[in-house]
């Protein structure tokens, strides 16, 4: 009896799981906007009227206890959607508000991917994704919210291609990176965007236009930083070369400046710890020494303090129509032995028509 009596309170004791609750109201959908923050589905703010889908999870609510799971990003746009005027997604995110403080609140990673395949390609980029869905979930509506992380609501799969994957590593990489010169919170928005391309509710058409606007919105980022691309003519051995640093970031950046020419005919110097300004352009003239005439192509480089590259790249096209110094000299030593050479001659030919 002792022993049924222990069992009995041990069972009761145990925690339910969160994945067993029936009364989980889930707010997540495709993405709505893209890279830019520009509306792409024509249907969204439509469903937020009280009758459509995501209006009936907020305005018909489910008996308590209510167990609400969320995707930030959903919010976001309903909440740009707002900003703009619309009544429907004011009325929407007014009642979300109001609602979700008799329930639990669950944040899921943000943009709501495929965790389980992220899970294995990048679970520090997924452990990103879901601070960042905690922490813009909490920021909107103004109360303490759950990760959903671990809890088992997050099961949906989507069918990830190589083309997103290969974009994926690639991006997530240059976001890693430009965090290390500029502050990480000017691109973090942008990092968490790119888990969006997981989504499960994605078709293949859509997956794929979406992936195709990310690759242009992420370089419009990455060159924020930037060495513009210029051409030049160069008339003199020794000559400065001016170019432009810009830097459209909020926070102002430190980084070496590097030059690789490829080929031989002229020399860079190098730069370090340069700092540019917030929302600046730098112009700096750039001493170059030419060692040969003719055309060179020379790419320009930002790199952090551990030697990786930064930003975007800049190439400069250089055009060279003088001959160097050593050049001159060796024409020079060539020409006056040449002139020696034929006074030797001529000497030898007067003395020898003389012995004749």
């Amino acid at each position: 009896m002792r022993r049924l009596l222990f069992l009995i309170t041990l069972i009761l004791l145990i925690p339910t799981p969160v994945h067993a609750d029936t009364h989980a109201i889930y707010l997540t959908s495709i993405p709505n906007r893209n890279y830019q923050g520009e509306l792409t589905n024509k249907k969204f703010e439509l469903s937020l009227s009280p009758e459509a889908e995501l209006g009936k999870a907020v305005f018909q609510l489910q008996p308590p206890p209510q167990t609400w799971v969320i995707d930030a990003a959903l919010v976001e746009d309903v909440q740009a959607l707002a900003e703009n005027k619309s009544e429907l997604a004011i009325n929407w995110l007014n009642r979300l508000k109001r609602v979700v403080r008799n329930g639990t609140v669950y944040a899921t990673a943000y943009g709501n991917p495929d965790v389980i395949y992220l899970k294995s390609l990048a679970p520090s980029e997924l452990n990103f994704y879901y601070q960042v869905g905690q922490q813009h979930l909490e920021a909107i509506l103004g109360i303490n919210v759950r990760s959903e992380q671990g809890s088992g609501f997050a099961y949906q799969r989507a069918r990830i291609d190589s083309g997103v994957r290969e974009f994926f590593n690639t991006a997530r990489e240059e976001f890693s990176l430009i965090s290390t010169v500029v502050n990480p919170k000017e691109v973090e928005a942008d990092r968490a965007r790119l888990a969006q391309l997981f989504n499960p509710k994605l078709n293949s058409d859509a997956r794929q236009a979406l992936l195709e606007n990310f690759v242009t919105g992420e370089t419009e980022v990455i060159a924020k930083l930037r060495i513009v691309d210029g051409r030049y003519r160069i008339t003199t051995a020794n000559q400065k070369m001016p170019i432009t640093l810009v830097n459209d970031f909020g926070s102002s950046v430190k980084v070496d400046l590097f030059f690789t020419p490829l080929n031989n005919r002229v020399v860079f110097p190098q730069y370090r710890q340069i700092t540019l300004a917030p929302k600046s352009k730098t112009q700096v003239s750039v001493p170059i020494k030419t060692i040969a005439a003719g055309d060179v192509t020379v790419f320009a480089r930002f790199e952090n303090g551990k030697g990786k590259v930064v930003g975007s790249t800049g190439m400069l096209e250089l055009s060279s129509t003088i001959i160097s110094p050593a050049i001159t000299r060796f024409t020079t030593g060539a020409g006056v032995v040449l002139i020696l050479a034929a006074i030797a001659q001529s000497v030898r030919r007067v003395r020898k028509s003389r012995k004749q």
